[in-house]
């Protein structure tokens, strides 16, 4: 069993609702948040789970998800996760998700989570071809990298053994900061992997091998067959797109 986390922070308000919270952005029957919550909880690997979000959230949160423990958020992502390490206080690995996955499913989750545990691996990030996801998801924009096994992109999720965490964090903010561009990503792990990755050389395992080495930990890319994992919704035309994706699957 392992414990999860929901980063919920506030975010420029999207939908024309009272919120100023995405995650509390309607979309279909539920509010954004609601399709991680209920994935979550319906998991078979988590043991606690956790938002971390404005204050609004919290009234939420005990009138529909008693069950789900509430941090009030701090300035970034990277606070964010810190504050929710120390809130847990707990050694088991964690799962780190955002709040704005419409798609997202318990199966999904699971999957991951097992991959992971299997790898033995410090930090878990899970990754997906884009053939999968132009098959399931064709309108969803995604930013995608070009390795020797294929053309991936990144999930809204990564596991993190809490011990690493202080040692990670330095780099891993900037790295989140440069999430939406490869190539400003791969300058941050080293001029070698940029330019492997520029020539359409680099390879899963030697970004692995280098990112835990920076890192000083083991680190894993998990292949995904759940394209779920990385459709998050960025912008209004996001918003739009997965209320017809929802809305087909009524």
């Amino acid at each position: 069993m392992i414990n999860a986390v929901i980063l919920a922070g506030s975010d420029k308000n999207k939908s024309g609702t009272p919120y100023e919270c995405k995650a509390l952005i309607k979309i279909g029957e539920k509010f954004l948040i609601e399709y991680v919550l209920d994935a979550v909880c319906s998991s078979k690997h988590i043991s606690r789970r956790v938002v971390v979000g404005p204050v609004q959230l919290k009234e939420f949160l005990i009138s529909r998800y008693p069950q789900v423990e509430f941090v009030a958020e701090d300035t970034s992502i990277m606070r964010n996760a810190k504050k929710a390490i120390e809130f847990l206080n707990d050694n088991k690995k964690i799962l780190f998700l955002t709040a704005d996955l419409p798609f997202i499913t318990a199966e999904a989750i699971d999957h991951f989570i097992e991959e992971s545990i299997k790898s033995g691996a410090d930090i878990c990030y899970p990754i997906v071809e884009k053939s999968i996801n132009d098959e399931k998801y064709p309108q969803m924009k995604r930013t995608y990298g070009t390795v020797k096994e294929g053309t991936f992109t990144g999930g809204n999720a990564i596991i993190i053994t809490p011990s690493v965490f202080e040692k990670c964090y330095s780099l891993a903010e900037k790295l989140v900061e440069k999430r939406k561009n490869p190539i400003a990503m791969a300058r941050l792990i080293g001029p070698t992997i940029l330019l492997l990755f520029l020539t359409k050389r680099l390879s899963i395992q030697k970004v692995e091998k280098r990112v835990s080495k920076v890192f000083k930990v083991k680190a894993k890319a998990i292949i995904s067959t759940y394209p779920e994992l990385g459709q998050d919704v960025d912008k209004d035309s996001d918003l739009m797109v997965a209320k017809f994706y929802l809305e087909k699957k009524r």
